[in-house]
């Protein structure tokens, strides 16, 4: 289906044909006219990266009185990075029309916030529910005269314990509220709080995205811990074209992996909850700048991450929750795009990985570690590439080609030595070090294949394990 063929209001229609944006997803097919015109509460069921930003978005503004100074629309968003992504949909697709909105979220100047919802007005407010409720508190925000709740990811509101700050905040609006909630799973709390704020809503199911996403390519390595790293390395050089997100399970690992491969010379960022909120703006930004080629995260940073032509998603691990690991693996292969997923994974992981397999409906591919020779051949196609412009330009302007002065020092080094000697040591000065780690990871322990066919986990729902699972 075509946006055009919504017959939506001039200023949208723009602002969407500036966006690039000709043909609709599948969520944004069945919600948008359903929004348009629906007066009550609705439920929609959808995954993260099928466009459902915009499938609320496009009604919402259509529905904003601009003249008003009122704060008309709330929305709730569980991260900080998704409050942002967000807010810069909504400004994208509002870039013609006489909007006012802005964020609310911690680990910025609250003063700032306060500023913004005084004196500039907004009529559209996006944030996380523990500032929304801090400055509803402070008697910043009142949100009496708000007729419209969207809550963005239900299911990870509930999962960063959230839901009773989300009950706190319906309660604080008026009384003719409309509410919109979008989640991608239905635990019983999420379905409890449907069934206790909502009015009748109008539900909307779609399909789970990795269910129908055959785009993503699953792969899976078994190894020892420890040898992580050094397999995320070899990966990283055999596809020296990547673009990715590396997710840790903890904090620290985040930490000590992004300091592992900066030494190791690879451009990547991190991201995790010991930063502030500068530092991590600045690590999505050169991410998204595409001024560093991966981004080191925990799961809390997931699903504010929207960042096109991402080609590979690492697994350093399983996460404890099956819905988070497809969370994560949906950054990648969007827009009828390929995407590769490579999990890590350690010998006591096996069961958790057939019980994802069940899950998802989904088999991962084991795969081999790749060859010494293939990632060194590799670098140094990579490293020649870089070089390809200089060596153009020398052989185009000859003796024309402008040098510094100095080079006369470094080229007298070299006057004892025959054109491949000089190569040689240069060969040797460059890839040395870089080869000798790649030559230690042919020690990276392989585990018993034996060891891999195990029954899936039981209650592979992604709860809690049952009391008769039996572990490791």
């Amino acid at each position: 289906m075509l946006f055009q063929d919504f017959g939506l209001s001039q200023p949208i229609s723009d602002a969407v044909t500036h966006m690039g944006f000709t043909n609709t997803t599948e969520v944004q097919e069945k919600v948008i006219p359903i929004l348009r015109t629906h007066l009550g509460d609705f439920v929609g069921q959808a995954q993260t990266g099928t466009g459902k930003t915009a499938a609320f978005v496009i009604p919402l503004l259509e529905q904003i009185n601009f003249k008003s100074k009122k704060i008309q629309a709330l929305i709730l968003a569980p991260t900080r990075e998704l409050a942002n992504q967000v807010y810069e949909e909504i400004k994208k697709l509002g870039k013609f029309l006489p909007l006012k909105v802005t964020t609310v979220y911690g680990g910025v100047p609250y003063q700032r916030q306060v500023n913004e919802i005084t004196k500039n007005l907004p009529q559209i407010i996006v944030g996380t529910p523990g500032r929304i409720i801090d400055l509803i508190n402070q008697k910043v925000l009142n949100l009496t005269q708000c007729h419209q709740l969207i809550i963005d990811e239900a299911d990870e509101m509930l999962n960063m314990g959230f839901i009773d700050d989300v009950q706190t905040i319906i309660s604080s609006l008026n009384q003719n509220k409309k509410m919109w909630m979008f989640s991608a799973t239905m635990p019983d709390p999420i379905v409890k709080l449907i069934e206790k704020k909502f009015s009748k809503p109008k539900i909307v199911q779609l399909e789970k995205r990795i269910s129908g996403n055959r785009n993503i390519k699953q792969y899976y390595f078994v190894a020892q811990r420890r040898h992580f790293g050094s397999a995320l390395k070899c990966f990283i050089d055999a596809n020296p074209d990547s673009k990715g997100i590396v997710f840790c399970e903890t904090r620290q690992d985040t930490k000590q992996l992004a300091e592992l491969m900066l030494k190791r010379g690879v451009s990547v960022a991190a991201l995790h909850g010991e930063l502030n909120q500068n530092q991590r703006d600045d690590s999505m930004k050169k991410f998204k700048d595409q001024k560093v080629d991966f981004l080191i995260c925990t799961d809390v940073a997931a699903r504010g991450i929207d960042v096109p032509n991402i080609s590979h998603v690492f697994n350093m691990g399983l996460p404890k929750q099956y819905e988070a690991y497809v969370h994560r693996i949906g950054r990648t292969g969007r827009a009828e795009l390929k995407g590769t997923s490579i999990s890590f994974i350690a010998p006591d992981q096996m069961r958790k990985r057939s019980a994802i397999e069940h899950f998802t409906g989904q088999k991962m591919e084991e795969i081999s570690l790749p060859d010494a020779k293939t990632m060194k051949k590799v670098k140094v196609i990579k490293e020649l590439h870089k070089m390809e412009n200089i060596k153009n330009a020398i052989l185009n302007k000859e003796d024309s080609f402008l040098i510094d002065p100095s080079f006369t020092f470094f080229q007298s080094y070299f006057q004892d030595l025959s054109k491949e000697q000089a190569l040689k040591m240069l060969f040797t000065y460059r890839f040395n070090q870089e080869f000798r780690h790649i030559d230690e990871s042919v020690f990276i322990e392989t585990v018993p294949r034996e060891i891999q066919d195990r029954k899936p986990e039981r209650g592979y729902r992604g709860k809690k394990r049952t009391k008769n699972t039996r572990r490791r």
